[in-house]
């Protein structure tokens, strides 16, 4: 299940680099333009989601939920 995890914190991390538009409002609105800063702040706003949430928003994203995380 490690793998699936990483799975899904690094399909996020790619997700919100790529369309902003699917972070919350607030931390879009507030996504700095340049790097280190701008992946920084992509890595702070899926370090802060709760393993449910994350799970969930990847699916949201994606379609489906690697096999092995509902209950994580």
């Amino acid at each position: 299940t490690a793998a699936r995890a990483r799975e899904v914190i690094a399909g996020l991390f790619t997700a919100f680099a790529a369309d902003p538009a699917v972070m919350g409002e607030r931390w879009q609105e507030t996504l700095p333009l340049v790097e280190p800063e701008r992946s920084r702040h992509i890595a702070d706003y899926i370090a802060g989601m709760t393993d449910r949430f994350a799970i969930a928003t990847y699916g949201r994203i994606f379609g489906f939920t690697p096999e092995g995380l509902s209950s994580v």
